[in-house]
């Protein structure tokens, strides 16, 4: 699904502003602070942060946020037409325990506290096929032993795409790195929520491998 140039980026992006968070370093720690006054707050159960790489256009995000009006989501994108995508949608309909941030995943040790996340959420990134590049791979050995700390003791790792042979080289890594793998199918059935790169391959009859995975 290719990322066309969209028009009036900047003004955009200004009208979205405060589902946008520009300095996420600061937050660190206390994710939890950016839900308004008002929102559910039910008995703790675990951590309430839930995380996305490479939201894309939000989808997923808006409805998981919309969905857990008791939970923080947190979603990650580097490229600027896309995320303004998703906080255009969350801004329409108020979506207000949802934030974006505009960045790199390789960051991310700095943005999140130890044990501070409780899903971590991989949809659909780039498979980067060839070898030289395994580790731009975001179920790569590298980035999992980012992830690693940053998830709480009962945290999980969840991740979907389409491509088999990056669904069988996750597994690899994440065996090779200790992780535990459960609910692992290389053709899973449809969930409520959904990306968009999900909903277009489904639609298409392709198998999206999912799995999870603990630390």
């Amino acid at each position: 699904m290719r990322m066309r140039r969209r028009k009036n980026l900047a003004a955009r992006m200004e009208r979205t502003a405060d589902w946008l968070v520009r300095a996420p370093e600061e937050y660190a720690g206390r994710w939890r602070s950016i839900i308004p006054a008002g929102l559910a707050e039910t008995a703790e159960t675990g951590p309430r942060l839930l995380v996305e790489l490479g939201c894309g256009m939000g989808r997923f995000a808006c409805d998981t946020a919309r969905a857990n009006p008791d939970k923080t989501i947190v979603a990650l994108e580097r490229v600027p037409g896309a995320v303004v995508v998703g906080m255009e949608r969350a801004r329409r309909e108020n979506i207000r325990n949802l934030r974006f941030i505009l960045g790199d995943v390789q960051n991310i040790g700095k943005i999140f506290a130890p044990g501070e996340i409780g899903g971590l959420y991989i949809h659909f990134c780039d498979p980067w096929p060839h070898r030289k590049h395994a580790p731009r791979r975001l179920v790569a050995r590298n980035f999992l032993q980012i992830y690693r700390p940053l998830l709480a003791q009962s945290g999980i790792l969840r991740f979907k795409t389409d491509n088999a042979a990056l669904f069988a080289f996750a597994r690899k890594e994440l065996a090779a790195g200790g992780w535990t793998v459960t609910d692992c199918d290389q053709n899973s059935p449809p969930e409520a929520v959904m990306t968009e790169y999900e909903a277009k391959f489904r639609a298409q009859g392709v198998p999206i491998g999912a799995l999870t995975a603990t630390p």
